[in-house]
Protein backbone atom coordinates (compact mmCIF):
# COMPACT_ATOMS: atom_id res chain seq x y z
CA UNK A 1 0.00 0.00 0.00
CA UNK A 2 3.08 2.22 -0.01
CA UNK A 3 2.84 2.30 -3.83
CA UNK A 4 1.51 5.81 -4.47
CA UNK A 5 -1.05 6.12 -7.28
CA UNK A 6 -1.55 8.84 -9.82
CA UNK A 7 -4.48 10.97 -8.66
CA UNK A 8 -6.82 13.28 -10.47
CA UNK A 9 -10.20 14.93 -10.70
CA UNK A 10 -12.55 14.81 -13.65
CA UNK A 11 -15.64 17.01 -13.91
CA UNK A 12 -18.92 15.32 -14.82
CA UNK A 13 -22.27 17.15 -14.79
CA UNK A 14 -20.73 20.08 -12.89
CA UNK A 15 -19.35 17.84 -10.15
CA UNK A 16 -15.78 16.70 -9.52
CA UNK A 17 -15.06 12.97 -9.35
CA UNK A 18 -11.79 11.87 -7.73
CA UNK A 19 -9.84 8.95 -9.17
CA UNK A 20 -6.61 7.07 -8.57
CA UNK A 21 -4.56 4.90 -10.93
CA UNK A 22 -1.59 2.54 -10.71
CA UNK A 23 0.68 1.13 -13.42
CA UNK A 24 2.02 2.59 -16.63
CA UNK A 25 -0.17 4.27 -19.20
CA UNK A 26 -0.27 2.18 -22.35
CA UNK A 27 -0.74 -1.12 -20.53
CA UNK A 28 -4.09 -2.91 -20.77
CA UNK A 29 -6.65 -1.00 -18.73
CA UNK A 30 -8.60 -2.28 -15.74
CA UNK A 31 -11.38 -0.21 -14.17
CA UNK A 32 -12.33 -1.22 -10.61
CA UNK A 33 -15.76 -0.10 -9.40
CA UNK A 34 -16.46 0.29 -5.68
CA UNK A 35 -19.64 -0.62 -3.84
CA UNK A 36 -22.09 1.55 -1.92
CA UNK A 37 -20.53 3.31 1.06
CA UNK A 38 -17.02 2.36 -0.04
CA UNK A 39 -14.13 4.49 -1.26
CA UNK A 40 -10.93 4.23 -3.29
CA UNK A 41 -9.21 2.53 -0.35
CA UNK A 42 -11.15 -0.70 -0.97
CA UNK A 43 -8.67 -1.35 -3.80
CA UNK A 44 -5.56 0.39 -2.44
CA UNK A 45 -3.97 -2.93 -1.45
CA UNK A 46 -5.24 -4.69 -4.59
CA UNK A 47 -4.36 -2.36 -7.46
CA UNK A 48 -0.55 -2.29 -6.96
CA UNK A 49 -0.51 -6.10 -7.19
CA UNK A 50 -2.06 -5.85 -10.65
CA UNK A 51 -0.10 -2.85 -11.86
CA UNK A 52 2.78 -4.81 -13.41
CA UNK A 53 0.43 -5.96 -16.15
CA UNK A 54 -2.38 -3.40 -16.16
CA UNK A 55 -3.08 0.29 -15.91
CA UNK A 56 -5.50 0.02 -12.98
CA UNK A 57 -7.92 2.81 -12.06
CA UNK A 58 -10.66 3.25 -9.51
CA UNK A 59 -12.69 6.21 -8.31
CA UNK A 60 -15.22 7.47 -5.81
CA UNK A 61 -18.70 7.69 -7.27
CA UNK A 62 -20.30 11.08 -6.69
CA UNK A 63 -21.87 10.93 -3.25
CA UNK A 64 -18.91 8.93 -1.90
CA UNK A 65 -15.48 9.86 -0.60
CA UNK A 66 -14.23 13.22 -1.79
CA UNK A 67 -16.34 13.30 -4.95
CA UNK A 68 -19.20 15.75 -5.46
CA UNK A 69 -22.57 15.54 -3.72
CA UNK A 70 -25.65 15.78 -5.94
CA UNK A 71 -29.38 16.32 -5.57
CA UNK A 72 -29.89 13.16 -7.64
CA UNK A 73 -27.50 10.41 -8.77
CA UNK A 74 -28.97 9.27 -12.06
CA UNK A 75 -27.79 6.12 -13.79
CA UNK A 76 -26.80 8.24 -16.77
CA UNK A 77 -24.62 10.51 -14.63
CA UNK A 78 -22.92 7.61 -12.86
CA UNK A 79 -22.22 5.91 -16.19
CA UNK A 80 -20.72 9.17 -17.44
CA UNK A 81 -18.50 9.30 -14.35
CA UNK A 82 -17.10 5.83 -14.98
CA UNK A 83 -16.44 6.50 -18.65
CA UNK A 84 -14.84 9.88 -17.92
CA UNK A 85 -12.51 8.34 -15.33
CA UNK A 86 -11.54 5.55 -17.73
CA UNK A 87 -10.55 8.17 -20.31
CA UNK A 88 -8.82 10.54 -17.87
CA UNK A 89 -6.85 7.76 -16.17
CA UNK A 90 -5.50 6.48 -19.49
CA UNK A 91 -7.33 3.16 -19.70
CA UNK A 92 -7.96 3.65 -23.43
CA UNK A 93 -4.30 4.23 -24.30
CA UNK A 94 -3.62 0.51 -24.84
CA UNK A 95 -4.12 -1.43 -28.07
CA UNK A 96 -7.30 -3.07 -26.74
CA UNK A 97 -10.30 -1.92 -24.69
CA UNK A 98 -10.02 -2.04 -20.90
CA UNK A 99 -11.52 -4.61 -18.57
CA UNK A 100 -13.85 -3.89 -15.68
CA UNK A 101 -14.27 -5.50 -12.26
CA UNK A 102 -17.21 -4.24 -10.22
CA UNK A 103 -18.09 -5.03 -6.61
CA UNK A 104 -21.57 -5.06 -5.04
CA UNK A 105 -23.39 -1.79 -5.96
CA UNK A 106 -20.55 -1.29 -8.42
CA UNK A 107 -21.79 -4.44 -10.14
CA UNK A 108 -25.24 -2.90 -10.58
CA UNK A 109 -23.66 0.13 -12.22
CA UNK A 110 -21.11 -2.01 -14.04
CA UNK A 111 -23.87 -4.00 -15.69
CA UNK A 112 -25.66 -0.80 -16.73
CA UNK A 113 -22.38 0.38 -18.27
CA UNK A 114 -21.76 -2.91 -20.09
CA UNK A 115 -25.29 -2.92 -21.51
CA UNK A 116 -24.97 0.62 -22.84
CA UNK A 117 -21.23 0.85 -23.55
CA UNK A 118 -20.04 -2.75 -23.48
CA UNK A 119 -18.40 -2.51 -26.88
CA UNK A 120 -15.85 -0.23 -25.21
CA UNK A 121 -14.75 -2.96 -22.78
CA UNK A 122 -12.95 -6.26 -23.34
CA UNK A 123 -14.83 -7.96 -20.49
CA UNK A 124 -16.55 -7.34 -17.18
CA UNK A 125 -16.34 -9.20 -13.86
CA UNK A 126 -19.27 -8.78 -11.47
CA UNK A 127 -17.92 -9.35 -7.96
CA UNK A 128 -20.36 -10.48 -5.27
CA UNK A 129 -23.11 -8.38 -6.78
CA UNK A 130 -26.68 -9.58 -6.17
CA UNK A 131 -28.22 -7.64 -9.07
CA UNK A 132 -31.48 -7.87 -7.13
CA UNK A 133 -31.83 -5.64 -4.10
CA UNK A 134 -33.05 -6.48 -0.62
CA UNK A 135 -33.53 -2.79 0.17
CA UNK A 136 -35.09 -0.52 -2.44
CA UNK A 137 -33.17 2.15 -4.30
CA UNK A 138 -34.67 5.37 -5.65
CA UNK A 139 -38.02 6.85 -4.67
CA UNK A 140 -39.07 3.73 -2.73
CA UNK A 141 -36.04 3.88 -0.45
CA UNK A 142 -36.37 5.21 3.06
CA UNK A 143 -35.14 8.77 3.52
CA UNK A 144 -32.11 8.98 5.79
CA UNK A 145 -31.11 11.94 7.93
CA UNK A 146 -27.61 13.42 8.20
CA UNK A 147 -24.75 11.44 9.69
CA UNK A 148 -23.92 12.00 13.34
CA UNK A 149 -21.02 14.40 13.83
CA UNK A 150 -18.44 13.11 16.31
CA UNK A 151 -16.23 15.30 18.45
CA UNK A 152 -12.98 13.62 17.41
CA UNK A 153 -11.59 11.68 14.46
CA UNK A 154 -10.97 8.71 16.75
CA UNK A 155 -14.62 8.62 17.79
CA UNK A 156 -15.79 8.69 14.18
CA UNK A 157 -13.36 5.96 13.14
CA UNK A 158 -14.53 3.78 16.03
CA UNK A 159 -18.04 3.78 14.50
CA UNK A 160 -16.84 2.45 11.14
CA UNK A 161 -18.40 -0.89 10.12
CA UNK A 162 -18.47 -3.00 7.00
CA UNK A 163 -21.95 -3.56 5.56
CA UNK A 164 -22.85 -6.35 5.68
CA UNK A 165 -20.63 -7.05 8.66
CA UNK A 166 -18.27 -10.00 8.42
CA UNK A 167 -15.52 -11.63 10.48
CA UNK A 168 -12.50 -9.52 11.28
CA UNK A 169 -10.21 -8.66 8.39
CA UNK A 170 -6.55 -7.70 8.52
CA UNK A 171 -6.38 -4.89 11.12
CA UNK A 172 -4.02 -2.84 8.96
CA UNK A 173 -6.48 -2.92 6.05
CA UNK A 174 -9.46 -2.22 8.32
CA UNK A 175 -7.75 0.76 9.98
CA UNK A 176 -6.82 2.19 6.59
CA UNK A 177 -10.42 1.89 5.36
CA UNK A 178 -11.81 3.47 8.52
CA UNK A 179 -9.35 6.35 8.44
CA UNK A 180 -10.25 7.24 4.86
CA UNK A 181 -13.99 6.92 5.50
CA UNK A 182 -14.24 10.05 7.68
CA UNK A 183 -13.85 13.77 7.10
CA UNK A 184 -13.58 16.87 9.23
CA UNK A 185 -16.40 19.42 9.17
CA UNK A 186 -16.90 22.63 11.12
CA UNK A 187 -18.37 20.89 14.16
CA UNK A 188 -16.33 17.68 14.24
CA UNK A 189 -15.92 14.47 12.22
CA UNK A 190 -18.39 12.44 10.14
CA UNK A 191 -18.46 9.78 7.44
CA UNK A 192 -17.56 10.85 3.89
CA UNK A 193 -20.72 9.85 2.08
CA UNK A 194 -24.09 11.31 1.19
CA UNK A 195 -26.28 9.55 3.79
CA UNK A 196 -29.31 9.76 1.51
CA UNK A 197 -27.60 8.31 -1.57
CA UNK A 198 -29.81 5.22 -1.75
CA UNK A 199 -32.98 7.31 -2.10
CA UNK A 200 -31.33 9.64 -4.62
CA UNK A 201 -30.06 6.83 -6.87
CA UNK A 202 -32.65 5.03 -9.05
CA UNK A 203 -30.24 2.26 -10.01
CA UNK A 204 -32.99 -0.34 -10.39
CA UNK A 205 -34.15 -3.04 -8.01
CA UNK A 206 -33.78 -6.10 -10.29
CA UNK A 207 -31.05 -6.10 -12.92
CA UNK A 208 -31.02 -9.86 -13.57
CA UNK A 209 -32.66 -9.47 -17.02
CA UNK A 210 -29.80 -7.18 -18.10
CA UNK A 211 -27.24 -10.00 -17.88
CA UNK A 212 -28.21 -11.24 -21.34
CA UNK A 213 -27.97 -7.71 -22.76
CA UNK A 214 -24.32 -7.00 -21.93
CA UNK A 215 -22.33 -6.05 -25.03
CA UNK A 216 -19.09 -7.75 -23.92
CA UNK A 217 -18.16 -11.02 -22.19
CA UNK A 218 -19.09 -11.30 -18.51
CA UNK A 219 -17.72 -13.31 -15.60
CA UNK A 220 -19.03 -13.64 -12.06
CA UNK A 221 -17.22 -13.98 -8.74
CA UNK A 222 -18.52 -14.44 -5.20
CA UNK A 223 -17.29 -15.32 -1.74
CA UNK A 224 -18.27 -18.80 -0.62
CA UNK A 225 -19.48 -17.34 2.71
CA UNK A 226 -21.26 -14.35 1.17
CA UNK A 227 -24.55 -13.32 2.76
CA UNK A 228 -25.28 -11.19 -0.28
CA UNK A 229 -24.89 -13.49 -3.29
CA UNK A 230 -26.51 -16.52 -1.70
CA UNK A 231 -26.92 -19.85 -3.49
CA UNK A 232 -30.31 -18.96 -4.96
CA UNK A 233 -29.02 -15.70 -6.44
CA UNK A 234 -25.87 -17.43 -7.76
CA UNK A 235 -27.97 -20.11 -9.44
CA UNK A 236 -30.25 -17.54 -11.06
CA UNK A 237 -27.29 -15.57 -12.37
CA UNK A 238 -25.94 -18.78 -13.91
CA UNK A 239 -29.28 -19.39 -15.58
CA UNK A 240 -29.28 -15.88 -17.08
CA UNK A 241 -25.69 -15.90 -18.35
CA UNK A 242 -24.48 -17.09 -21.73
CA UNK A 243 -23.09 -20.60 -22.10
CA UNK A 244 -19.43 -20.71 -21.15
CA UNK A 245 -19.60 -17.74 -18.77
CA UNK A 246 -17.10 -18.12 -15.93
CA UNK A 247 -18.45 -18.37 -12.38
CA UNK A 248 -15.71 -18.32 -9.75
CA UNK A 249 -16.17 -18.83 -6.02
CA UNK A 250 -13.49 -17.72 -3.53
CA UNK A 251 -13.25 -20.17 -0.57
CA UNK A 252 -13.69 -18.77 2.94
CA UNK A 253 -14.49 -15.32 1.55
CA UNK A 254 -17.38 -13.10 2.57
CA UNK A 255 -19.04 -10.23 0.70
CA UNK A 256 -16.01 -7.91 0.89
CA UNK A 257 -13.80 -10.63 -0.53
CA UNK A 258 -11.01 -8.28 -1.62
CA UNK A 259 -10.62 -7.42 2.07
CA UNK A 260 -10.70 -10.83 3.75
CA UNK A 261 -9.12 -12.89 0.93
CA UNK A 262 -7.07 -10.37 -1.07
CA UNK A 263 -4.49 -12.81 -2.47
CA UNK A 264 -7.15 -15.25 -3.65
CA UNK A 265 -9.14 -12.36 -5.12
CA UNK A 266 -6.12 -11.10 -7.06
CA UNK A 267 -5.26 -14.58 -8.35
CA UNK A 268 -8.84 -15.26 -9.43
CA UNK A 269 -9.20 -11.87 -11.11
CA UNK A 270 -5.93 -12.36 -13.01
CA UNK A 271 -7.09 -15.77 -14.24
CA UNK A 272 -10.47 -14.44 -15.34
CA UNK A 273 -8.96 -11.53 -17.25
CA UNK A 274 -6.59 -13.92 -19.04
CA UNK A 275 -9.52 -16.16 -19.94
CA UNK A 276 -11.55 -13.44 -21.67
CA UNK A 277 -11.39 -13.63 -25.48
CA UNK A 278 -8.63 -11.56 -27.06
CA UNK A 279 -9.95 -8.69 -29.11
Amino acid sequence: MAHQPDRGLVTVADGDVEWAAWGERGKSGLLLLIGNGAHIGWYRHIAPMLADDYRVATFNWSGMGGSARREQYSVETLIAEAMAVAEAAGLYEADRPPFMAAHSFGGFMGLHILVRNGERFAGGVLVDSRLRVRQAWGDDAEEVGPFHVHATREQAIARFRLKPEQPEINPFIFDMLAGEAVEQVATGWRFRQDPDMRRKTPVGNDLMPLIAQAKCPLAFMRGSCSKSVIDEIWAEQKSMAADGTLFVEIPDAHHHLMLDQPIAFIAALRAILQAFPRT
